[in-house]
């Protein structure tokens, strides 16, 4: 999905999910809008917390405030979906849908 740091070309939305079962209903939705599946990708954490979240994170450009707080939620395990918006005005569909389908958000970074 994500090979490079996007460098400020694309905007990276990050939500967590309890279930993938949610997570693939959320995917699905934004297939529905526009989004392609090569611009959305899970990331699964069925073991507990995942030691190398954050550095993944960085390595595709999620801020690492935003992995941080995914990999303290996630003790029990869980799934983190990253969806790539090529527009800014596809930022506040994404969110929206996220939002809607259960999707746990980051807490806004000011």
């Amino acid at each position: 999905m994500f090979h490079e740091p996007n460098g400020g070309r694309d905007i990276l939305i990050t939500a967590g999910f309890y279930e993938a079962f949610t997570a693939a209903s959320a995917v699905r939705a934004l297939n529905q809008v526009g989004f392609e599946d090569e611009d959305i990708g899970m990331v699964g954490l069925f073991a507990g917390p995942a030691s190398s979240l954050s550095g993944f994170c960085q390595a595709i450009g999620v801020p690492h405030e935003h992995a941080s707080y995914y990999q303290s939620s996630f003790e029990e395990g869980g799934i983190l979906l990253i969806v790539r918006a090529r527009e800014l005005s596809m930022k506040a569909t994404a969110l929206a849908i996220l939002n809607e389908q259960g999707g746990i958000l980051p807490p806004t970074i000011q």
